[in-house]
């Protein structure tokens, strides 16, 4: 493993295949927080060390998605983010939004706000559980004002190749919003082949909740407004005897309308400072060779796979389907295996390695899942 099973709370004699949903806590999260509270004690430099911390992370951020740190904010969910991007947008009748059916609620149900204003959202359809960039292009025209697609699907784990939809969405006039909430933090993430991305950072990025990570893509969307307005949108407070004056910062500092999540920024910047020191190419490399061997190990006890096989088309999720899914998430359970169950109807297991598994997690996974299915 890369980092120590040790190095978390909780994880003493349990195998931990459940990051798609949760993440375990590194113990050193404590000592993160208790800086936060140090600082919360110095009265007005409390402001400027927060500050301090909030840019570092920003730019560690940066660092992991390969991006510039001035088109980083943190949000305070990745929900947000994606409604921040809806609501700058001057919806007309006719236009419509691209989206895949086995996308998360959230890259989803936010466009159906616009379907009274007569946006269409366009449903991409899985085949066989897969959403192929050939049907994501035939859904796109040019009334089509946002792609709005994940990295790593939630409820499949497959990962797309994001070079050839960005290559595709660029051939029209549509915005490009990239989850990668299921990438960043297991497999290498090149933000700026998308226009807005965002991710959750409580799964692969070791964080918790309460804020999100937002990337503005300052070179293809060079006039994104912020649809939100707070005391911290202008580059500077507005001046008394001109309260409405102010001006946009010429960062995505501009898409932060309050005071974010500074709890949550510090637990954060603890767990992009564990990911950058191990380095994000041999993250890739060790997680996709465990799920490779989960994905082997499942599909050969005979279960029906929803993830694909190859590595550049997977990430830390495994699929399947169990059609004794709450028998078999409990089963796991009771021996001390912790997956993550049924969503949305359907009867799929999903089980997650990360970089605190080891071998021996995935080995033992598969000796209760093959008794299960004997």
């Amino acid at each position: 493993m890369l980092i120590p099973q040790s190095k978390f709370t909780g994880l003493e004699n349990i195998v931990h295949l459940a990051t798609g949903g949760e993440s375990p806590a590194l113990k050193s999260h404590a000592d993160a927080v208790n800086r936060f509270f140090a600082a919360k004690a110095k009265g007005e430099d409390c402001r400027y060390e927060i500050e301090a911390t909030y840019r570092r992370t920003q730019r560690k951020a940066a660092e992991l998605l390969n991006v510039h740190s001035d088109e980083i904010a943190f949000v305070e969910s990745a929900t947000a983010g994606v409604n921040t991007l809806a609501y700058s947008i001057d919806w007309r009748p006719g236009d419509n939004v691209v989206v895949a059916d086995v996308e998360f609620p959230s890259d989803v149900l936010v466009w159906t706000m616009f379907e009274q204003q007569g946006v269409e959202v366009r449903i991409v359809s899985n085949r066989n559980w897969q959403i192929r960039p050939e049907d994501v292009a035939a859904q796109i025209d040019e009334r089509t004002r946002v792609v709005a697609i994940s990295h790593v699907s939630y409820f499949t784990g497959q990962r797309q190749n994001i070079q050839r939809l960005s290559e595709i969405v660029r051939q029209s006039n549509a915005i490009f919003l990239l989850d990668v909430t299921h990438a960043a933090g297991a497999v290498a993430v090149d933000a700026g082949l998308a226009d807005v991305v965002v991710c959750s950072c409580y799964k692969w990025l070791l964080a918790t909740h309460g804020t999100a990570i937002f990337y503005w893509n300052k070179e293809r969307l060079p006039d994104f407004q912020p649809p939100f307005i707070g005391w911290a949108t202008p580059a500077s407070l507005p001046s008394w005897d001109a309260p409405t004056t102010y001006a946009l910062p010429d960062s995505a500092d501009r898409f932060v309308a309050a005071n974010p999540s500074y709890i949550s920024i510090y637990v954060l910047e603890n767990g992009l400072d564990h990911l950058l020191a191990i380095g994000r190419d041999k993250i890739e490399s060790y997680i996709l060779d465990l799920s490779g061997k989960l994905w082997q190990g499942v599909a050969e006890r005979g279960w029906e796979m929803l993830t694909p096989e190859g590595a550049n088309e997977r990430a830390g999720n495994i699929c399947f389907l169990a059609p004794n899914v709450n028998e078999l998430t409990e089963r796991l359970k009771e021996n001390d295996i912790l997956i993550w169950g049924s969503y949305g109807g359907v009867k799929r297991v999903r089980v997650s390695t990360h970089l605190y598994n080891s071998v021996a997690d995935v080995d033992r996974f598969l000796d209760h899942v093959g008794r299960a299915k004997a």
